[in-house]
């Protein structure tokens, strides 16, 4: 894991690992160009594997991509390893720990001892203390190399350019040194006779990045980046603006459903209860989405912010071989991020939860007064006269005018009724009856 640091000073955001929130021990970097310390990727790549029984690949924990690990080492365990060490990132850690007057010998630390540094080779990009710093001026391939003073490093007297040499990606034990701008790609000496031997325009990589901290192809991709930077705050501000919107909609909601069940009967609780069911189940999807967003967008900003960092830093403190490294990790990423940004902001709608009584419940509370009228209803004696001389009637012998006949029976015909102004008739022909309802 990281090891804390004491002085936050200017680069802590970039110097800081996202998973133990600490200053970076071995960094390595992703496809995505976020890094990470070596120890903390290697135990999320083994989680995350182990959790997905997959082997193929994992996703990068900042940005949600899926690094693939099909041309990676068999076992999950080993893939961290493998990844790029970020050198920029490395460099950085070295100039603070010089700045802080923190710096050991590099070489005392590889026998497990504790020594501090005197100087520092800008070639080897190493600390040595007094004594190895003999050894390594006896060494007739090092015996060249220029040894800087940490004092006056510390002190600001010695100027302290990051990165002078940079290692290859494809071969980690050669130095860059040359640039094939045919396909805008460092090379170092096995690159250059292998990958790119057919390449015309082969050239050093010192004159390749020369000038390239005042280019307009450096400055635009900075302002870019900083576009960038104030686009997605203000398309993250708009987001919580809408979330917080969804919040107060949905209080607001709230009290007036309880405005309504004041006005309306005991028994439409459970109505009520039902809908304020709904209306949580809604506002719990609406806020996954408007996180899922922000969340979203929050991954591209961080991915720009420290793009933009690492450009900032590179042009400030890095050489000219760094910066022009750097725009080349970092440029090819703009155009994938600006078609998933754009892809991602047409997709996005203002989201409302609006609620809107049903008609039945605003027609129950405008209309209705009461549980109804109380009246007396007299009947007229006409009305009356008629049912007495109906049930009067003598069904054996009289006369029947039949109004309407049912069959009840499907076409049996054992019985049928009929209606008779107030009376419902059923005969039973079986039994030859007339039964009176």
């Amino acid at each position: 894991m990281a090891t804390p640091t004491k002085d936050t000073e200017h680069f802590d955001d970039l110097l800081t690992c996202t998973i133990c929130l600490e200053t970076f021990k071995v960094p390595k970097y992703l496809p995505c160009l976020h890094t990470f310390c070596e120890s903390c990727i290697n135990t999320y790549i083994v989680s995350s594997v182990e959790k997905g029984k997959i082997t193929e690949g994992f996703t990068c924990p900042v940005c949600r991509k899926i690094v693939s690990g099909e041309d990676k080492l068999e076992k999950p365990e080993l893939w961290a390893p493998s990844l790029p060490t970020n050198h920029f990132v490395t460099s950085m850690l070295d100039k603070q720990a010089i700045k802080k007057a923190e710096k050991m010998c590099d070489s005392c630390q590889l026998n497990k001892e504790k020594t501090k540094a005197k100087s520092w080779c800008t070639i080897c990009e190493e600390a040595f203390c007094e004594q190895c710093e003999k050894y390594h001026k006896n060494f007739k391939i090092s015996a060249r190399h220029k040894l800087l003073n940490l004092q006056e490093m510390e002190s600001g007297r010695t100027p302290f350019k990051v990165c002078e040499v940079q290692s290859c990606e494809e071969h980690p034990g050669k130095i860059i040194e040359f640039y094939c701008l045919d396909h805008s790609q460092p090379c170092c000496t096995s690159c250059a006779t292998l990958t790119h031997r057919k390449c015309e325009n082969v050239t050093s990589i010192q004159k390749a990045a020369s000038g390239i901290k005042q280019s307009t192809k450096a400055s635009g991709l900075s302002q870019k980046l900083r576009e960038h930077v104030i686009l997605l705050g203000e398309i993250i501000d708009d987001r919580n603006k809408n979330l917080a919107d969804v919040e107060n909609s949905t209080e607001e909601i709230k009290t007036r459903v309880t405005d309504i069940k004041t006005e309306i009967l005991k028994h439409l609780d459970r109505i009520e209860e039902t809908l304020l069911t709904e209306l949580t189940s809604t506002k719990k999807q609406v806020g996954i989405e408007l996180k899922d967003e922000v969340g979203m967008l929050s991954s591209y900003s961080s991915a720009v912010k420290k793009w933009k960092t690492v450009i900032d830093s590179v042009l400030e403190h890095g050489s000219e071989q760094q910066c022009l490294l750097q725009i080349n990790k970092i440029e090819p990423k703009i155009s994938e991020l600006e078609q998933e940004i754009e892809d991602l902001v047409k997709n996005i709608k203002s989201v409302k939860v609006v609620f809107s009584p049903s008609s039945p419940i605003t027609d129950f509370i405008r209309n209705t007064k009461s549980f109804g009228n109380i009246k007396i209803d007299k009947s007229s004696v006409s009305s009356l006269s008629c049912n007495l001389e109906i049930d009067k009637v003598d069904f054996r012998t009289g006369s029947i005018n039949i109004l309407q006949v049912i069959d009840v029976c499907n076409g049996a015909g054992s019985t049928s009724g009929i209606f008779i102004q107030n009376l419902l008739l059923f005969t039973i022909h079986n039994k030859k009856k007339v039964v009176q309802v």
